[in-house]
């Protein structure tokens, strides 16, 4: 997987709209301290980087580029799957509701030149009995020689437990003191085995048990 090709456009878009984040956390109180985001931030380190048969390795990001967009923290990792040898990118950033709520792939891809092939999806999922979520999921492709497409997912959590895609995330989130954002993203050649696969579908239904446990630890 190329890492950049997956990631990119998400990181231009954060850096477009740095200038939009500041000038909110102007209007907000995003520069004065609060214990409820420090908490959610202390927490991000400790997302644990094998989960089942996913090991995840750590790939760094511009600090300067993620702290202009209102991101106070992240985590970005390629997990790779040791027995199917399938990979999802997932990036995990936390700020206030503001910045965190906006900047979303079906804007950042198709203004970095993917074509989103259809409407995002809502896909309801279901990681252990009773405990259920919503997430966003579209698909996106770029020209070229090699068709090369994205499936992304995307989702928020205002207590790193229930993770919700609302149709207005600004306007359900916008107020929260601490959100988190998160991507799954895999890539795949178009027509190949592997278009039809469920890898961030798979990898979510095992790693979120492990994530929300750790994201909402006690203090």
């Amino acid at each position: 997987m190329t890492v950049r090709l997956t990631i990119g456009p998400l990181l231009l878009c954060t850096t477009i709209l740095g200038v939009a984040g500041a000038v909110h956390g102007v209007q907000t109180d995003r520069w004065s301290p609060s214990p409820h985001l420090s908490r959610a931030l202390d927490r991000l380190p400790h997302v644990p980087q094998s989960v089942g048969d996913w090991n995840g390795v750590d790939i760094p990001l511009e600090a300067n580029d993620m702290s202009r967009a209102g991101i106070k923290g992240w985590i970005f990792r390629v997990y790779k799957n040791s027995r199917t040898r399938e990979e999802v990118s997932v990036l995990l950033v936390c700020g206030r509701g503001g910045p965190i709520s906006v900047h979303t792939p079906d804007v950042c891809y198709t203004g970095a030149g993917y074509r989103q092939k259809a409407d995002a999806t809502i896909q309801e999922m279901e990681w252990a009995e009773g405990v259920k979520g919503t997430f966003r999921v579209a698909r996106f492709g770029k020209p070229g020689i090699v068709p090369t497409q994205l499936e992304i997912y995307w989702t928020w959590s205002r207590d790193g437990r229930t993770w919700q895609a609302p149709n207005a995330p600004r306007l359900s989130f916008a107020r929260e003191p601490a959100l988190y954002k998160m991507y799954i993203i895999r890539q795949f050649v178009a027509g190949s085995r592997e278009e039809n696969a469920n890898s961030c579908r798979e990898f979510l239904q095992r790693a979120l048990p492990d994530f929300n446990q750790v994201l909402t630890a006690s203090e």
